[in-house]
């Protein structure tokens, strides 16, 4: 028999705690609602597995390395082995991350340190929890709210976040899976958790105030819906080249409200679809893991040189307010100057490759929830739900390992935001080497 048991604990940072997601400095200023780690645990026939979502915007190694020393103390090797930890990636919560240096600022290491302690009683009590439960599956091909950010130009070049209403815009680079995946668990005859996968990037809101983004606004919304405090976890889609703003629409889609908007939206299309999901009695759990290498950016002479003088010709002026990737769209001189030092630093600095972990977790021959390194484009996970044998493929983005965003081979020699070199990027065929390592996983 199945047993499922689940947990979450509050991870909210104190004020003046950096933010993560933007180049500039952002000290947290406030709180419009609180961040989570949440966990989702299984069991069947003692085979024990997890899944671990924290309210960030990425799982940086430090707290990857730390989570291992402090599961494999209290849990043993195989749990954490069976553990795939995710980012839902809200570009509103704290920056776990140490300095230049290699040091913690006392704010943050307080943050980084009750992060952790809440992830490890997360899942003690998860595993606690562990009772009989039934599971339904199923998706619904509907993400009005999702948009692909790169698009063509009328030059025939590719530009990230072209601005509003561009008029030199063409057409989007490329078109994504707009499949939302849908995990329903079942206890004492109500529902008791939610699994859900959406390809949706978590930067809507901006500035210094905390926030889950419209991750938190989901689970409200779902939970205010079913008159229960049920915990609802999103599994981030491969979505490095998604994100919300609709650039023919000339409206401000970057506040509070807006993460309300898309949060809500979302929330009504997974309840319209609750009723019509499939039950499935998987025989068995089976955690498959590989470590694979991921190639980094070699920057040619010819870039080299180009950085070199974007540095000696564009003037060096501040840049007021967030900065943001649509910056380097609009040539702003800040932009210019910190992608041209990124690329030196990629020439000087970077590694061959960087080891990352793929992990499946294989529910019998129904579904299976698989791990992709960094930000993935959307077309890496297309390719690997082409070829799973599994009904469902989920697909968690932002876990395991860090590896930065994860263009497709065509879109390096195209440009765009997401491409731009810097220390141990990902080469052109580091998606292929995933997609190939992910597939062989399965």
């Amino acid at each position: 028999m199945l047993n499922v048991g689940y947990a979450q604990e509050i991870i909210t940072p104190p004020i003046g705690v950096d933010l993560a997601g933007y180049m500039n400095e952002r000290l947290n200023k406030g709180m419009y609602d609180d961040l989570y780690v949440k966990v989702i645990a299984f069991e069947l026939k003692g085979k024990k597995c997890a899944l671990m979502s924290f309210d960030l915007c990425s799982v940086d190694i430090t707290l990857q390395e730390v989570l291992e020393e402090k599961i494999t103390e209290k849990f043993g090797k195989e749990i954490f082995d069976n553990v795939i930890f995710c980012a839902t990636h809200s570009h509103t919560a704290s920056k776990l991350r140490k300095n230049a240096e290699g040091t913690w600022s006392d704010l943050t290491e307080f943050a980084f340190q009750e992060t952790v302690a809440a992830a490890i009683r997360a899942l003690t009590r998860a595993f606690m929890n562990l009772q009989p439960g039934e599971i339904e599956v199923g998706s619904v091909y509907n993400n009005p709210y999702g948009n692909v950010r790169r698009y063509w130009m009328k030059n025939g070049t590719i530009v990230t976040n072209p601005g509003w209403c561009n008029p030199d815009i063409d057409k989007p680079e490329d078109d994504f899976d707009r499949t939302i995946g849908i995990i329903k668990i079942i206890q004492n005859g109500k529902i008791a958790a939610l699994i859900c996968n959406i390809a949706q990037h978590g930067d809507t809101i901006g500035g210094s105030i905390v926030s889950a983004d419209w991750y938190g606004r989901f689970a409200q919304a779902i939970q205010y819906e079913l008159t229960t405090g049920l915990p609802v976890m999103v599994i981030d889609d491969a979505s490095g080249d998604i994100n919300h703003f609709d650039f023919r629409q000339k409206i401000n889609q970057t506040s509070y409200e807006e993460a309300v908007r898309i949060g809500r939206g979302y929330a009504s299309i997974v309840l319209k679809a609750l009723d019509k999901l499939e039950k499935v009695e998987p025989s068995e759990i089976i955690v498959k893991n590989s470590t694979i290498a991921i190639p980094h950016r070699v920057l040619t002479d010819a870039e080299e040189a180009e950085a070199k003088h974007i540095l000696a010709t564009v003037p060096d002026i501040p840049k007021e307010g967030d900065f943001e990737s649509q910056d380097l769209a609009n040539k702003v001189p800040a932009a210019l100057r910190f992608f041209a030092q990124r690329a030196l630093d990629c020439k000087a600095k970077s590694t061959p490759s960087h080891n990352a972990r793929l992990t499946a977790i294989e529910f019998g021959k129904d579904f299976v929830i698989a791990s992709l390194p960094g930000e993935p484009f959307n077309g890496i996970a297309r390719a690997i739900r082409k070829q799973s044998p599994f009904k469902y493929t989920f697909i968690a983005s932002l876990a395991q390992s860090q590896s930065g965003y994860v263009p497709m081979p065509e879109c390096f020699e195209r440009g765009g935001y997401e491409v731009q070199p810097g220390i141990n990027s990902a080469a052109p065929d580091a998606a292929n080497v995933i997609i190939k390592a992910a597939i062989d996983n399965l």
